[in-house]
């Protein structure tokens, strides 16, 4: 079955819906953990987890350029890695995409008790009931609105970092600081401050702050141009992401010692808080805000996107393949945020723990998800080259970057699976796996039952005289 999406997002939604869908809770949430875990070194941890991202997103851009479609990578496993994994690729992605909805809408009741304790199934009701409505509107508005969250984020996070750079040389107090800071830094026992342990662990917290910048893939398949504007968006939008967060906690850690940075908190806020200057710090958690909200606009829609490709490929109910006058994917909207809605159930249950089983979760399907997007790549091209097709936007380094990036995530989950607060997501993930490739199984067994039972008899050959 063919698409039938609208196509009326522009450059500037797709570029601002890659950087939207990334710089999120992970970032704004995650960060302040992730500095407990290895010290000033975080700002080195984010300049590797970018070049992750960025091999993962080269490799994702070959493939969306030569052949655009809102289903993303789970399309492109369908297509050069089978049928089955494709099944596994989108309900894992779907997962994925519905937790961080969970994630986002549980980070802004966090974030909102910097000023007032709201229940954060509350809020939960509250903004999953608006921005689900926002994606039922239509996609352009959806576009729109990403466009304006994200620019607030990007605003903001070039404020914090001039506004850091400004007080380390202004004023007498932060300067003071951070000169000190900077001496202790150059001792490597303080650099890494829990050795190259804790740097891979902190590793985890940053993969999960560059999720989303697959975003631009999907998105691909309601763009006008995506021939032109997924290279666009690849080449600019990780590049200073990545720039965005490695200046960021640059800042940070100088203006202010890592070990009194308060774990499980906004980094920003705290430190400006710390340091006397409480009105940055409204205006920072403000834009964390945002930025959750953001993300969660972006989560809405990508993961709706994934279930209704899956339709279409007949690897989930017909009933989410139907569009509707407004060629929006309605059922798939719904049923995405029908099952987000768990997260009530959650924060009104065990409110203290669900970010950690989010966050851990999340990480572990991220992973999952690169490696699909990575083996689909080197097939794409296999398949490029024996046809002696040219390539429109080629991946550099291939295929040792393909192999490089697989082996640095594997030791990333080798690291979590020696977490005692991450283990459980690392030996989750193969029973998920399972579980999706056993549902497959069985639904294309009855898929070929099916078949069999409605060929017509064969006829007995008449006995030759």
């Amino acid at each position: 079955m063919q698409e039938n999406l609208q196509h009326n997002l522009k450059d500037r939604h797709i570029q601002m819906i890659a950087i939207g869908g990334a710089i999120g809770t992970g970032f704004f949430l995650g960060s302040a953990s992730a500095i407990q875990m290895t010290g000033p070194s975080i700002a080195l941890a984010y300049i590797v987890g970018g070049l992750i991202i960025y091999g993962v997103m080269r490799a994702l851009g070959e493939m969306t350029v030569d052949y655009p479609s809102s289903g993303s990578f789970v399309e492109y496993a369908h297509r050069y890695l089978g049928a089955g994994a494709g099944f596994v690729a989108g309900w894992n992605a779907w997962l994925l995409f519905t937790a961080a909805c969970m994630l986002e809408v549980t980070a802004v009741g966090t974030l909102l008790d910097y000023w007032i304790h709201i229940p954060h199934w509350i809020t939960c009701i509250v903004l999953l009931l608006a921005f689900g409505g926002l994606n039922l509107i239509g996609v352009k508005y959806f576009g729109e609105t990403e466009f304006w969250f994200a620019g607030i984020k990007v605003a903001v996070i070039i404020f914090m970092i001039v506004t850091g750079v400004y007080l380390i040389f202004a004023d007498q107090a932060v300067h003071h600081i951070a000169v000190t800071n900077l001496h202790d830094y150059s001792d490597p026992s303080v650099f890494f401050s829990h050795g190259l342990l804790g740097f891979f662990n902190s590793l985890v917290i940053v993969c999960l702050s560059f999720c989303g910048s697959e975003f631009v893939s999907v998105a691909a398949g309601e763009a006008e141009n995506p021939k032109k504007s997924i290279p666009k968006a690849i080449n600019g939008v990780v590049l200073r992401i990545i720039l965005f967060y490695v200046l960021t906690m640059a800042v940070i850690v100088l203006m202010y010692p890592f070990q009194n940075i308060t774990k499980d908190t906004n980094p920003f806020t705290d430190v400006f808080v710390k340091l006397g200057f409480a009105k940055s710090a409204d205006i920072i958690n403000l834009v964390a805000i945002t930025a959750s909200l953001s993300a969660l606009n972006s989560c809405i829609y990508v993961a709706a996107r994934f279930v209704y490709r899956m339709a279409l490929n007949g690897q989930a109910p017909r009933a989410f393949a139907k569009t509707d006058a407004n060629k929006l994917p309605r059922n798939a909207i719904l049923f995405t945020c029908g099952m987000a809605f768990l997260v009530v159930i959650a924060n009104y249950t065990f409110p203290a723990k669900i970010l950690q089983y989010l966050f851990a979760l999340i990480t572990v399907a991220i992973i999952i998800n690169w490696y699909i997007i990575l083996l689909a790549h080197m097939l794409f091209r296999k398949q490029k080259l024996l046809a002696g097709e040219p390539l429109v936007y080629s991946m550099p380094g291939y295929p040792y970057v393909n192999m490089l990036v697989m082996g640095v995530l594997f030791i990333i989950l080798v690291v979590m699976s020696k977490n005692t607060e991450m283990e459980l997501s690392v030996y989750i993930a193969p029973a998920w796996l399972l579980i999706l490739s056993m549902i497959y199984a069985a639904s294309s067994g009855r898929a070929g039952m099916r078949a069999n039972s409605n060929k017509p008899p064969r006829r007995k050959q008449a006995a030759k005289n």
